[in-house]
């Protein structure tokens, strides 16, 4: 497959390209505001959280159940809010089966 050609950034010189970039950027210039200082993730405050299931009960009022995904994971206790979403999410993206060549 051909490479493209990759036209070289000139700078900008002249007023009306000064005032057009401006414009573009609704009058913001300079580097932009640093990320903030947050961890991508939080660790969830609730004790037993991702605990694996033993029995029938749940180790903690409100804990929901979450079931592996099909390839036999085993299953976990998560609180219902954000975890129990994760958790159903990652077991339903090993859900998805294999390409012969290993990707999914």
């Amino acid at each position: 497959m051909p490479q493209r050609r990759v036209r070289p950034k000139l700078p900008e010189v002249s007023e009306s390209q000064c005032q057009s970039r401006l414009a573009w950027n609704q009058g913001l210039t300079g580097q932009p505001r640093p990320p903030a200082e947050r961890p991508a993730f939080e660790p969830c405050p609730a004790v037993f959280c991702g605990a694996p299931v033993v029995g029938r009960r749940a180790p903690a009022a409100g804990m929901v159940q979450v079931r592996g995904a099909a390839d036999g994971a085993a299953a976990h206790w998560y609180c219902p809010d954000r975890c129990a979403a994760i958790a159903r999410a990652r077991a339903d993206i090993r859900a998805i089966p294999l390409r012969p060549g290993g990707e999914r």
